[in-house]
């Protein structure tokens, strides 16, 4: 797309007819105009570009909340002639002994970062721990557990550093256990199915239709594709989903199938 056309405006009073089509392509395509209204506002707010992955709207339990990428939150801070620069980020285990690199095959029990501001003496430190932020079962918290903390702990440090411009303002990251969900029950027969390698005979797959708890976890899978901050956690995912890729399944509003193979062929041009 042409990210002059998609340009978010500080003058303009409402999206677009360009906007609005990019705002559909990405999820949006049925989030009231109240919901709309206050996402213009947040992102002429913060100057974060929704159409880059900077800002997002996201629905949960029928309503909507508004969080930016770690990458948002960064150039928010660039921007202020106050920041200067980071500390960390650092982790540490049980023995409370911080370090700056974690070589564990363990999940760290807390990561720390510093964020220096031309005002104070010192950094302005924020920690996170693992049990406040990890969503269990999550493919890119197996796989990044370090990262994906320290990213909590960075977003936690810029809203102190800079609250007149980040209040409010949350990560995936940090936003990620709003979203867990008991889990869904699936027959063994699915799961059975769900191990099996995609090049299935046709009724094996007419049969796999027919089970809704099956297609209600593809549809969560959904979710997560389009909510990953770049193409490393997008390939993490695919890593984990590649036994599912081709099963075909209604949209969550059931206007249209699509399968997990599609959805990160859109999420991958997207990024790019």
């Amino acid at each position: 797309m042409n990210n002059s056309i998609l340009k978010v405006n500080s003058d303009q009073t409402w999206w677009a007819d360009t906007q609005l089509a990019a705002l559909k392509q990405i999820g949006l395509a049925d989030a009231p105009k109240a919901e709309l209204a206050v996402f213009l506002h947040y992102a002429q707010r913060t100057g974060l570009d929704p159409f880059a992955r900077q800002l997002y709207m996201i629905a949960r339990g029928g309503k909507y909340t508004i969080q930016a990428s770690i990458d948002g939150l960064r150039i928010i801070a660039n921007r202020s002639d106050k920041y200067a620069g980071q500390v960390g980020p650092f982790w540490c285990g049980e023995d409370g002994e911080w370090k700056d690199v974690w070589l564990s095959n363990s999940p760290p029990v807390a990561a720390k970062v510093g964020v220096s501001h031309k005002d104070f003496d010192e950094p302005l430190y924020a920690v996170a721990k693992f049990d406040s932020y990890a969503v269990p079962n999550n493919p890119i918290w197996k796989k990044m557990p370090d990262v994906m903390l320290a990213k909590c702990a960075e977003s936690l440090a810029l809203r102190k550093a800079f609250p007149n411009d980040l209040s409010g303002i949350y990560t995936a990251e940090e936003m990620a256990q709003a979203d867990v969900v008991a889990p869904v029950a699936v027959s063994s027969e699915a799961v059975t199915r769900i191990n099996t390698p995609v090049s299935i005979p046709d009724k094996a797959i007419e049969t796999v239709e027919a089970d809704v708890n099956f297609f209600s976890t593809l549809q969560s899978y959904l979710k997560e594709i389009h909510e990953v901050n770049d193409l490393e956690e997008l390939k993490v995912l695919y890593s984990q989903f590649k036994n599912l890729l081709d099963f075909k399944f209604l949209l969550a509003d059931e206007s249209d199938t699509t399968t997990l193979r599609a959805e990160f062929d859109k999420a991958r041009k997207e990024f790019a």
